[in-house]
């Protein structure tokens, strides 16, 4: 009676490991799909790939309840102690055939959808890029100097805007260009990354023009700055000059009740200030030849400045 309960449950183990065998051979061949090398040159062959993946992850899922059900009248079976070693073997490699199939087919279709989003976004990024490469160009022609202080002061934190601005879209741009890249070159094959890798080096040498954009803001950002304290010099003298004629009013009307030696002090301290006030006219005329057009037509703004300058030194 013992014996024919041993054939009984050693002809169960075989049959089972029959009936497990074509389901075995169908894991191994999705598996096999799910991890050989695979080298998309273009975006379709991306497509076609997915498609393809997508199909197995569907016949997978067809077959869950058929394994599942395998799975648990294998671990039914290894519940008989009398069970042959074997069995146990049957029974891990369909469980665990099933949880590695199953997360590499994802894992293939995941690379292939990140693949393709690379692809896609490569493209696209390369267009906006080259779009915003133009953009600042012009961006850079209107970036001027401005004669009047607060025109001048309104329009740099204008352009100081776009310019960051631009920089930050185009930086930005060109990492994700190279992110895309990155994503792309895990099934890239090596002649297209070739390829590619010259398109985005020619991608990187056009940044210059943001180098170029920030130089020209720069350089506004210093006129302006001049500007304000050429300004700033001129009503600070404009504004003495009211202070000293009061000052030489004051020690002519009190001439005749002023003692001698305070009108002579009083007198030698204006002279002084006279003296250093020329010496920063002097800079200021400096200051106007290199700063403000020079020649016959010039902005009214820069004229008024002029005009300013030659009032307060005659």
């Amino acid at each position: 009676m013992k014996t024919q309960v041993m054939v009984d449950l050693y002809w169960k183990c075989y049959a089972y490991g029959d009936e497990l065998k074509p389901h075995i051979e169908f894991l191994d061949g999705i598996m096999l799909s799910s991890t050989r090398d695979i080298a998309p040159s273009c975006v379709e062959n991306v497509d076609e790939l997915i498609e393809r993946q997508e199909k197995s992850l569907v016949q997978l899922e067809t077959k869950r309840a058929v394994v599942k059900d395998l799975i648990e009248k294998g671990k039914k079976i290894l519940e008989n102690p009398d069970k042959p070693k074997f069995l146990e073997g049957h029974v891990k490699r369909i469980e665990e055939g099933w949880d590695d199939t199953k997360n590499k087919a994802q894992d293939r279709l995941t690379l292939l959808q990140e693949t393709k989003d690379a692809w896609v976004g490569y493209a696209e990024n390369n267009e906006t890029i080259a779009s915003d490469f133009e953009k600042a160009e012009e961006e850079i022609k209107r970036v001027k100097k401005r004669f009047n202080l607060q025109a001048a002061l309104d329009d740099l934190k204008k352009r100081q805007d776009i310019y960051n601005n631009s920089e930050n879209k185009i930086m930005g741009l060109f990492n994700t260009i190279n992110a895309n890249f990155t994503c792309m070159s895990i099934t890239l094959p090596e002649d297209k990354k070739k390829i590619i890798d010259k398109e985005i080096k020619a991608v990187q040498e056009k940044l210059e023009v943001v180098g170029r954009f920030k130089d020209k803001v720069a350089k506004v950002e210093d006129f302006v700055k001049a500007l304000g304290e050429f300004d700033a010099s001129l009503k600070t003298i404009n504004d003495w000059m009211e202070m000293a004629t009061k000052e030489l009013n004051d020690i002519k009307e009190a001439a005749g009740s002023m003692l001698p030696e305070d009108r002579v002090a009083r007198t030698m301290d204006l002279q002084e200030d006279i003296a250093a006030k020329v010496e920063i006219l002097k800079t200021n005329a400096k200051t106007e030849l290199e700063l403000l057009p020079q020649g016959d037509k010039v902005p009214q703004d820069a004229q008024d400045y002029k005009d300013e300058l030659n009032r307060i030194t005659k």
